[in-house]
């Protein structure tokens, strides 16, 4: 399993945010792009980290132990 640094930034920042739409923009990436990463790292670890809601979306289990990785890859 190998994420790039833009796809461990993108979760961090749609994390923060509370959103896909608002983490895409963000992290400079059009809203297709930003789902179909976020799909994409879903796909490889077979679990969802996202709940999506028409209120935006909120990490899983799975999602926040990735953000806290991703988090301090980053740092």
């Amino acid at each position: 399993m190998r994420f790039d640094l833009t796809d461990l930034r993108l979760f961090c920042d749609v994390a923060d945010a509370g959103s896909i739409t608002a983490g895409a923009e963000k992290s400079a990436l059009a809203l297709a792009a930003a789902s179909t990463r976020i799909r994409r790292m879903e796909e490889t670890l077979g679990a969802p980290l996202l709940i999506r809601s028409r209120q935006g979306a909120t990490p899983t289990e799975a999602g926040r132990t990735v953000l806290r990785h991703a988090r301090a890859m980053l740092a």
